[in-house]
């Protein structure tokens, strides 16, 4: 045979009571509810045994206890099985193949059969179903004179002469194999090899939930920023429509006073007069028709900055479903303000189109012109900042 790799002998060995052997033999056999998820069962028809025999494991070992032990019984607690788990790790089985790794487990077989007597040697089940192939091989502790003696055939110097033992004989029969780096002077119980790939699976898991915790803090983080977004907007919806309504009340006021200006014809020339208190009254309407007009153009950016907002990528993906009903809320807000944005721009053309209608001397008109100069300039520092 060719020599690909080093390969360490891993055995693990466990005592086992008549009672326990049941337990093993159902997991032996996959009989029952198979919580293993490293078993694929669509292969579990690959598995076999090299001790042949129409019995279960529990009659095997039952059957050669009492050859042994004819008359008295045997107690509870007494040691009647040693059940081994030699491995062949998935690296190697990917190297050597089904067939080499089948020969493999064939020589342990008969190594053991050599080292504790082939009769006693009751089962050698080899598992291929699952992700590391592997043999369960049970013998019955005898003794050379035919007696039933666990604590005489299983000594501490014993297993750790199999684990030098066992890789020599591996080595005759060509197989690179060293002895396993580990445990050398007791017993290797199976429990820590099961413990070992538990551990692993929960390993596993908990990096899964680590992801599935960070996944949902960081949506509860999106999830509140889109609040606060969506708040902010509001705000700025109550606080400009605020504003719109203090606007117009303060135009009715201005439509009111002017509606009392009364405009009277001279007699000779046919022209529109107004008496000095109406005038100081109108430039007083002048005044405060231009700083609205101002006030109304901010207004009017605040609210088309918002429509900008509300269309751009929409709310709808800042926040979840519970959140569309608040939406929807400043949506009718914002429709509400361009509304009432409409009713403002009549009512100042109402007052520019009856100062175009009245004839004020040069003075007014220069006076006027300073006001409108000074909005003009004021517009022109607001158009800049935006």
């Amino acid at each position: 045979m060719g020599v690909v790799v080093t390969l360490e002998f891993a055995w693990n060995t466990q005592k086992n009571g008549i009672t326990d052997v049941k337990g093993l033999e159902k997991e032996q056999e996959r009989d029952g509810k198979i919580s293993n998820k490293e078993i694929d069962l669509k292969k579990t028809h690959l598995n076999y045994d090299l001790v042949q025999s129409e019995l279960n494991l529990y009659q095997r070992v039952k059957q050669r206890v009492d050859e042994v032990r004819p008359v008295s019984r045997v107690q509870k607690n007494s040691v009647v099985d040693y059940s081994n788990i030699i491995t062949v790790p998935q690296d190697q089985f990917k190297t050597w193949g089904v067939e080499k790794s089948k020969e493999y487990l064939k020589e342990v077989y008969n190594y053991f059969c050599e080292e504790f007597g082939k009769e006693n040697v009751v089962s050698a089940n080899v598992h291929l179903d699952e992700t590391t192939p592997h043999m369960h091989l049970h013998f019955v502790p005898v003794s050379e004179e035919g007696k039933l003696q666990a604590r005489k055939v299983m000594t501490p110097k014993r297993i750790n002469e199999i684990h030098s033992k066992a890789p020599k004989y591996l080595q005759e029969k060509g197989f690179d194999v060293v002895r396993g780096i580990g445990k050398t002077d007791k017993s290797l119980e199976i429990n820590e090899y099961k413990a070992k790939k538990v551990q692993e699976k929960i390993d596993s898991l908990e990096n899964e939930l680590k992801t599935l915790t960070d996944t949902h803090k960081k949506s509860l983080e999106e999830l509140k920023q889109a609040e606060e977004k969506t708040r902010n907007k509001l705000n700025a919806t109550l606080k400009a429509s605020d504003s719109l309504s203090k606007l117009e009340e303060h135009t009715k006021g201005v439509l009111g006073r002017l509606d009392s200006i009364e405009a009277k014809k001279t007699l000779f020339s046919g022209k529109l007069t107004i008496s000095e208190h109406d005038y100081s009254e109108l430039i007083s309407l002048a005044k405060v028709g231009e700083s609205k007009v101002f006030e109304n153009l901010q207004l009017k950016s605040k609210v088309g900055e918002l429509q900008r907002k509300l269309d751009e990528k929409g709310l709808d993906e800042e926040m979840t479903k519970a959140k569309l009903e608040r939406l929807n809320d400043v949506e009718y807000k914002y429709l509400d303000l361009q509304k009432r944005y409409r009713n403002l721009n009549n009512g100042f053309e109402v007052v520019e189109k009856a100062l175009d209608r009245l004839d004020i001397t040069d003075t007014v008109n220069k006076e006027m012109k300073a006001i409108r100069m000074a909005e003009k300039s004021k517009r022109m520092s607001f158009d800049m900042e935006r």
